[in-house]
């Protein structure tokens, strides 16, 4: 097993930068794979630095036990590695290597005497297809994690670098403004009525010139470049109006908002919800807003502050991606969620796997007690439809219930069908 090793911007590309052309002149790919912590920044927050400390190096044990011998597990940060393998075949070859990473961390670690879950998420780039030096292989492996990080098996392998759009703020800002946005609904499925009961807002950009933007790459876009309260509005704005459509034929259909970290810490935020729900007309309850348990924790007393106001004006509140933060359950009581969305991860492969099922229905137990009601994501098949109907949770999501279409011809959909 190699030395621990860590490293920091340009030592890293220092070190990498011998690998990358000698894989280019001997015609044989080499791979570099990111890989992160979900939730890192709540479980800074909830067990302190000296705990995140130790986590750090466990990891990079962990990960470098999952690999071959050369293969080298850099730290780059808490909780956050570069991966360097220095031959593969393909860029299948390496999601391999990320496979076995992701296996590796599917058990709990014991940190100051008791079990920690510790999900994590990759993503990979190969040489030559993702870049021909230090610097843009690194860009592309950051990319690839990016979208890791919101797919459902949280690996990726990036797209070609011929193949991925360059998008600048300026073309987001166009986009806000020129209506290029598109608002699609997801169906949430009543498991007790067999019915739909509701949609979550999607926002989807094609550009004029370079085609679909992953939603992942534009999100990051208006965090980072100051836009995500125009974003939020725009969101918001746009699945209301369709939700006064379908309540004009005669059909309530509540909407559920996804809220970034940075939305939910924009000031104003409660203000301009509360506003735009008496410009269309539509019921507090009518609307969901689904906000990470790592955006909560990142500041409790602010989280609570603005969910109490929520919750008060008659807004339902979402705990979105449950499970795969590092918070206590215990942060729920302090909240006033009427909902819990179980993240895909537990749901995906539950007929298969026992303890799944188990982690499942404890999260749903435990949200009943707590006077929430829960929705399952990720449901791609019936035999899991069946399964949590039998694990008496209240709602699900997923592709065997439906794809996200757009909201015009989705509340079509439902009228002509109700």
């Amino acid at each position: 097993m190699n030395a621990p090793l860590s490293l920091r911007g340009a030592a890293l590309l220092a070190h990498l930068q011998p690998h990358v052309r000698g894989s280019l002149r001997k015609g044989e790919p080499m791979a570099l794979l990111r890989m992160s912590l979900l939730g890192s920044r709540a479980f800074n927050i909830q067990h302190g630095p000296a705990i995140a400390e130790e986590l750090a190096g466990r990891m990079q044990a962990q990960a470098q036990a999952a690999l071959r011998p050369g293969d080298e597990v850099i730290a780059l940060g808490a909780s956050d590695f570069a991966v360097f393998l220095p031959t593969v075949n393909d860029g299948n070859h390496a999601l391999l290597a990320a496979a076995r990473l992701l296996r590796q961390f599917e058990e709990a670690l014991e940190l100051d005497g008791r079990p920690v879950v510790t999900p994590i998420a990759v993503g990979v780039a190969v040489t030559p297809d993702h870049g021909d030096d230090a610097e843009s292989l690194c860009r592309s492996a950051e990319a690839a994690l990016a979208l890791a990080e919101s797919s459902a098996d949280h690996m990726a392998l990036a797209p070609p670098r011929d193949a991925t759009p360059l998008i600048s703020p300026a073309d987001l800002r166009e986009a806000l403004q020129g209506g290029q946005l598109e608002v699609h609904f997801q169906p949430i499925w009543d498991l007790r009525a067999a019915r739909i009961t509701g949609a979550e807002a999607l926002a989807r950009w094609t550009h004029p010139r370079l085609g679909p933007i992953s939603p992942a790459q534009f999100v990051a876009m208006a965090e980072t470049s100051g836009m995500i309260a125009e974003l939020t509005r725009w969101s918001v704005n746009a699945s209301l109006q369709h939700a006064v459509e379908a309540r004009k034929a005669g059909l309530r259909l509540p909407v559920s908002i996804n809220l970034s970290a940075v939305a939910f810490a924009e000031r104003g935020l409660v203000e301009h919800l509360l506003d735009a729900l008496k410009l269309w007309g539509v019921p507090p309850r009518d609307l969901v807003i689904e906000v990470t348990e790592t955006a909560i924790i990142a500041d409790l007393d602010k989280g609570a502050h603005i969910l109490d106001r929520l919750s008060a004006e008659g807004v339902r509140v979402s705990i979105d991606d449950f499970g795969v933060g590092n918070s206590s359950f215990a942060y729920l009581r302090e909240f006033p969620a009427t909902e819990l969305k179980i993240d895909r991860s537990f749901v995906t492969g539950m007929i298969q796997n026992k303890r799944s099922e188990q982690l499942a229905k404890a999260m749903i137990d435990f949200a009943h007690h707590l006077g929430m009601q829960v929705v399952a994501e990720g449901v791609e098949d019936k035999a899991t439809l069946g399964k949590l109907a039998e694990l008496d949770c209240d709602y699900a999501q997923g592709y065997v219930l439906g794809h996200a279409k757009p909201a015009a011809q989705f509340v079509a959909m439902m009228i002509a069908t109700r």
